[in-house]
């Protein structure tokens, strides 16, 4: 009997812990208000009015110890809008890969339709606190504005992400994510901290993403 009751428990305890870790990896969703910034990295009254939030799901790296951004989304018909504010002690754009440089990489899935892979509507966008751009799939320069500014805390980036394949609507739900790169002093990254995934699987699989509802 006593044998029974402590498989019992162990089989409890087990499923309590597969309910945390799956509840700890729901998809997130956010709410992206309409209004159109300039970019410039200098923030207009239209962003006071979208809601904050922060990358907080640490792919690698340990917190406390790694940058991690708070960040905002904007949109209009064509475009989707961020601003972000990244806490980062030490900016680092030394390593050839781009990945590995002090950086903000952003995911938009304009279908949101959670694919295991890329489709014509997914995108990859990437720019350095110093304002390079570089890109993953399907993403290039005429679709992506930025501004970069360094602060006292790190640096602030805001992004235009144009729309490639279809024109946003209040109500409509797309796929996104906000992923901070993290550098050390050497030029290596030894931090990923991203807002919706843990894997580090977005720049090839974009079911990884978030969702970003547009309201107005």
């Amino acid at each position: 009997m006593k044998r029974v009751s402590i498989i019992l428990i162990l089989s409890l305890i087990a499923l309590f812990l597969l309910a945390s870790l799956t509840l700890g990896q729901q998809t997130q969703t956010a709410v992206a208000k309409y209004g159109k910034p300039k970019i410039d990295a200098q923030m207009d009254e239209v962003w006071k009015s979208a809601m904050e939030y922060v990358t907080d799901r640490y792919v690698s790296g340990t917190k406390g110890k790694v940058a991690y951004a708070k960040f905002r989304v904007l949109w209009d018909e064509d475009s989707i809008y961020v601003w972000a504010e990244v806490y980062d002690s030490l900016l680092n754009k030394d390593n050839t890969n781009p990945w590995e440089q002090d950086s903000v990489e952003i995911f938009v899935d304009e279908g949101n339709e959670k694919a295991s892979s890329y489709d014509a509507n997914d995108a990859q966008y990437r720019v350095n606190f110093d304002n390079y751009q570089s890109f993953g799939t399907n993403a290039s320069k005429d679709y992506f504005v930025t501004a970069t500014r360094k602060t006292d805390f790190g640096y602030v980036v805001e992004a235009q992400i144009k729309m490639r394949t279809k024109k946003l609507a209040e109500g409509m739900v797309i796929g996104f994510d906000l992923q901070v790169n993290d550098a050390n002093m050497f030029g290596n990254r030894v931090g990923i901290v991203a807002w919706n995934e843990w894997d580090n699987e977005s720049w090839r699989n974009p079911s990884y993403f978030g969702n970003l509802k547009l309201e107005k």
